[in-house]
């Protein structure tokens, strides 16, 4: 009679099989090193642990549909051997893979194009195969993907992630698979097919060109919402020496709408490896782009209202159960909360299906918290403003993003405040007119905060945006320019209106001009609103090139506007904006003629810091904090006598702190001696923390 588990130790044998060491255990099975004595072979003993045991079907449907699976034969697919039970404790047995896995391999490091597309080439057509027989994946990642003793990949673990869900039972929807790699309606509990697969497999791609996940979170739960909120991080910045087109590729593969991603994961790996070989054949933007919608002929008499929700407000919720590496995720997954602080914090949970929830918000929900005000550090010997002045530059508050949430504080740094607590990456933030309302960017939303209420509002969000870029309010306040799909909307300021935008058509409904000959990704205004700096993606080669270039925008036309000036390119070069990194993280302009803009060097957008004069042409390279870098986000006060522009200094590393300093631009080059604005020691926690300063108007 064979010895078999009867504990957590280690067995000596599972049915026929010798034990002879522990390979790795998780949620799902702990999986052993085995001996077939009478195949003479090792392999892979993978047992499943008795808490999955309460379903009484379990073990039925287990056996059912691991025999379903082991059906898939295919050369790239680890083969299942064998499945039975021992002592009432289902067990599966693979081909072992002494190779490891893909997880092992980059923990050494990035891999090179050529190298990710022969491993994706080879597993492409047994995904294709295991969806042709309706067999999805469901937590494809590097830990599933092994190698053997020559190196050749295989998909591991296939279907294990579908058996389990389908015995699960958890309030609400139950979610499996690994939120790093989980597309967006995997997340949302939404019914997913195989294009779900070829999103993970995008995530793993942009992984192993660039040695990181695209998206990171504090918990399981707020990586998974960046998938669905968050727009695909550009590649080019991880690793700038990739095809430009590797852009495009990775933001198709890893489309929020599985109808606009690769339909298949062979078409995907075909495109992969036309990437890496270089070739010129191809037209890669037009093959990866997505069909415009075209325009509205004339605008509608009204616009659909969108339908409010029922539900007063959700709160998200989490359920963790181990299972597949990092486990079974259910996320109850709402629209973005309104946040509103109250004496008391508050925390509520409900258990709501979200199958039937919208991907997107139609109302705002509310939430209670508590806000966060932090005592500002001692005064330095230094101070950056005169005791007792409430105000510098035209500017009386600092508005800023740090650790995911938006802060406010005085000019000199005191009286520090926590807005928000949500944790979601936010961009673009500006100050609304009235001057208490803040407005920023979160994914593919708008959403507001009152300051003085104390409450976050969803203002609208996009359906259909591959990239949502720039959201510019102008210095009256009565126009927005919004960069949708790197088309750059005009519209007239009205909230009411831009809260029922859902797509291009919608804001091309609200009037104003749109423009659409070259791809735009950021803008800002001039004082007298009748010119915009943009940046756009030029095109050298085969490379894209940030470039901002100043257009006359007084004539409404789809085509170009009359370009007044554009640099750096034609005008001067940069320390840092090379062959290699030809990027502007981050720009600024005082409506005139000076701009403020940094390189790329280090931590996602510190570089070397410019301005740049568009009367005399000419730039000139900024120290103020006694060093060439780094820097960036410098933003102009609202009387552009002043600027704030963070800082750390690359002299010192990984240690280097983010430092924020105010100063006023005409000292430049005086030899005078700046201190940075009193904050609390170590406040930003991320080292590519991006402010984003607003500063508000002192009227």
């Amino acid at each position: 009679m064979d010895k078999t588990i009867k504990s957590q130790k280690e067995p000596k044998k599972v049915g026929r099989y010798i034990i002879k060491s522990e390979l790795g255990r998780g949620g799902m099975a702990t999986v052993y090193l085995g001996y077939d004595e009478r195949f003479e072979r090792e392999v892979a003993v993978n047992v499943l642990p008795a808490e999955f045991l309460h379903d009484p079907q379990f073990s039925v449907r287990f056996n059912r549909e691991a025999k379903i699976i082991a059906t898939l034969e295919h050369p790239a697919i680890v083969p299942v051997y064998d499945v039975g039970e021992t002592d009432g404790l289902p067990y599966f047995v693979m081909r072992y893979m002494s190779g490891g896995s893909l997880a092992d391999l980059l923990a050494k490091g990035e891999l090179s194009l050529k190298e990710t597309a022969r491993i994706i080439s080879a597993i492409a057509p047994a995904l294709d195969e295991a969806h042709s027989r309706g067999i999805i994946h469901r937590d494809l990642k590097p830990a599933n993907i092994l190698f053997g003793s020559s190196k050749q990949p295989y998909l591991s673990d296939f279907g294990i992630a579908k058996i389990s869900g389908s015995q699960t039972n958890v309030t609400g929807s139950a979610i499996i698979g690994t939120p790093a790699y989980m597309s967006p309606e995997q997340a949302q509990g939404k019914e997913i097919d195989g294009r779900s697969d070829i999103y993970a497999l995008g995530a793993i791609i942009y992984r192993m060109l660039t040695g990181i996940r695209p998206f990171e979170g504090d918990t399981p739960m707020s990586m998974a919402i960046k998938h669905i909120t968050d727009p695909t991080p550009d590649i080019l910045r991880e690793n700038p020496d990739l095809p430009s087109s590797t852009t495009a590729f990775i933001y198709k593969a890893m489309e929020k709408d599985p109808d606009g991603r690769f339909q298949t994961a062979v078409e995907l790996a075909e495109i992969l490896s036309a990437l890496a070989v270089g070739d010129d054949t191809i037209d890669f933007q037009t093959l990866l782009g997505r069909t415009k919608p075209s325009l509205p002929k004339a605008a509608p008499k009204s616009l659909p209202k969108k339908k409010k929700s029922k539900i007063g407000w959700i709160a998200a919720g989490v359920v963790l159960v181990g299972v597949v590496g990092m486990g079974l995720l259910s996320i109850l997954f709402p629209p973005p909360n309104t946040a509103k602080r109250s004496p008391t914090p508050t925390t509520s949970v409900a258990s709501i299906s979200t199958a039937n929830q919208p991907a997107l918000p139609i109302s705002s929900p509310t939430v209670d918290v508590t806000p966060s005000i932090v005592p500002s550090a001692s005064s330095p010997t230094e101070t950056p403003i005169a005791d007792g002045l409430d105000s510098l530059g035209g500017a009386d508050k600092i508005a800023f993003i740090a650790n995911n949430n938006v802060w406010m504080m005085n000019i000199d740094g005191s009286d520090l405040l926590q807005l928000t607590t949500d944790g979601a990456t936010k961009s673009k933030l500006q100050w609304l007119p009235d001057n208490k309302t803040l407005i920023y960017v979160v994914g593919k939303c708008v959403q507001t905060m009152d300051t003085e209420a104390d409450r976050v509002d969803v203002l609208t969000c996009f359906d259909q945006a591959e990239y949502f870029e720039a959201f510019q309010i102008s210095p009256n306040g009565e126009q927005i320019a919004v960069s949708l799909n790197r088309e750059l909307f005009i519209v007239p300021l009205d909230l009411e209106k831009f809260s029922e935008a859902r797509d291009r058509n919608h804001l091309a409904a609200m009037g104003g001009c749109f423009y659409d000959e070259v791809p735009i990704r950021d803008v800002r205004w001039s004082n007298d609103e009748k010119q915009m700096a943009v940046i756009f993606l030029d095109v050298a080669g085969s490379r894209h090139i940030d470039t901002i270039r100043v257009m006359d925008i007084t004539k409404c036309k789809s085509a170009l506007p009359d370009r007044l000036d554009e640099f750096p390119a034609e005008r001067f070069t940069m320390s840092g904006y090379n062959s290699a990194h030809p990027v502007i993280p981050d720009f600024d302009w005082d409506g005139g003629n000076l701009f403020l803009m940094n390189t790329f060097k280090r931590n996602d957008g510190f570089g070397y810091f410019y301005t740049y004069n568009t009367s005399s042409h000419k730039a000139l390279a900024l120290n103020p904090a006694k060093s060439t870098c780094c820097y960036r986000d410098a933003r102009w006060s609202p009387d552009k006598s002043h600027f704030i522009v963070a800082f750390q200094d690359i002299a010192l590393g990984a240690e280097a702190k983010i430092e924020l300093y105010y100063l006023l631009y005409g000292t430049l080059g005086t030899g005078a001696t700046y201190a940075p604005i009193t904050m609390p020691e170590d406040f930003f926690a991320n080292p590519k923390e991006s402010p984003q300063f607003a500063l508000r108007s002192a009227q």
